[in-house]
């Protein structure tokens, strides 16, 4: 079996050069930091097309007003007339947006990550200073615990891989808890941004 492909970062120093430096470790801690930087911001580009994907494919909701309902679904249904089936391209987005906000979760805290798109495995590799707060965010905001989660992370684990190319699967779906750990996840590691952000502009 062969073994997992490990990412550490790109060390920018040259490091033959750099070798006998006093400054090396500090060089190291910088780069760390510029990394992880980056992984989040190639999480929140994903992100952010996920999002306007989702925007644009929501469609009407009952609210008590059938008839409400009805005209809303006309609109819907005429506005998107020549909009292209959109639930690969929102699917694969969400998932590779969930996954870089994972990744960037482990690598903050490990200075590494195992490579790999399995969902599944990614959250459970999170840090507990991290998934502990995930999970009671989880458990609260989309009703579950810990035996509903583990089975829907499950169902969702190789959503990438399988909605990339969808129909080379007899059927392939994904249900709100999958959106709903997009959201709560990706807005978790974005709320570091700004921090890291001002630790990078700290730099000498």
């Amino acid at each position: 079996m062969s073994k997992k492909r490990v990412f550490s970062g790109t060390i920018t120093a040259n490091k033959q050069k750099c070798e006998n430096c006093d400054n090396k470790d500090k060089c190291t801690h910088n780069d760390q930091i510029i990394t992880a930087f980056s992984i989040l911001l190639d999480c929140e580009g994903f992100y952010y097309v996920f999002r306007k994907l989702e925007k644009l494919d929501e469609k009407p909701k009952l609210c008590g007003d059938v008839e409400k309902l009805k005209k809303e679904m006309e609109e819907y249904e005429k506005a998107h007339e020549n909009i292209p089936f959109l639930s690969p391209p929102l699917v694969t987005n969400g998932a590779l947006a969930l996954e870089l906000a994972m990744k960037f979760l482990i690598f903050k805290e490990n200075k590494e990550f195992e490579c790999g798109h399995n969902l599944e495995v990614l959250f459970s590799q999170i840090p507990d200073v991290h998934s502990k707060l995930l999970k009671e965010k989880i458990y609260k905001e989309v009703h579950q615990n810990e035996e509903t989660f583990n089975a829907n992370i499950k169902n969702i684990a190789n959503l990438f891989m399988d909605y990339r190319y969808f129909f080379e699967h007899e059927s392939v779906g994904y249900s709100n808890f999958f959106t709903d750990l997009v959201h709560i996840v990706c807005d978790y590691a974005l709320s570091m941004k700004e921090d890291l952000s001002n630790r990078i502009d700290e730099m000498d």
